[in-house]
């Protein structure tokens, strides 16, 4: 009766884990978050964060971390898979709907390494590293078990332009 019980209270758990879109059993200490078809996979490894972002759009996707409200503030890796060619950008939200390339303010730039992607089936995925304390004005400083906003976004289907207007933008939050 002892086991069932156990069982059951190790099954809820699990349950209301997954139910909150949050995954944090992975046994290589990935954490996974899905929320309106996205799906934004992230580790802390040392001094940095390794990230993986898949979002809807065959154009391009990004994600911010710790913004004050929708971009505003955020620390935004933007990215987009053309053919074999990947370009992932360290970008900073200067209001709620606009972001511009870090190495463009005074004294920004660029804090992303590790580099990839691809694209198929309707979406794209793009992965990168990046420091958890950059020293960049522009970077918002992040630690382990954290809790952070994250805005979730994505262009047009095949639009790959960096700059461009995004389709779609969700915010949520996790646990670095």
């Amino acid at each position: 009766m002892n086991k069932k019980i156990l069982f059951s209270a190790i099954l809820s758990v699990l349950l209301l884990a997954m139910g909150c879109g949050e995954n944090p059993f992975d046994p290589d200490g990935w954490k996974t978050k899905s929320y309106e078809n996205f799906t934004l996979r992230w580790r802390v490894q040392g001094s940095n964060l390794e990230v993986e972002l898949q979002g809807p759009s065959t154009g391009w996707i990004a994600v911010g971390f710790a913004g004050s409200y929708m971009m505003h503030d955020s620390n935004i890796i933007i990215g987009a898979v053309s053919g074999s060619s990947v370009s992932i950008r360290d970008d900073f939200g200067v209001d709620s709907n606009t972001h511009v390339s870090d190495s463009s303010l005074q004294g920004g730039q660029q804090n992303v390494s590790d580099k990839a992607g691809n694209e198929g089936s309707g979406s794209t995925t793009i992965s990168f590293t990046t420091p958890l304390d950059s020293g960049d004005l522009y970077d918002n400083v992040l630690a382990a078990g954290q809790s952070c906003t994250v805005v979730l976004m994505c262009g047009e289907n095949g639009n790959d332009n960096l700059d461009s207007d995004y389709r779609t933008i969700v915010n949520t939050s996790i646990t670095i």
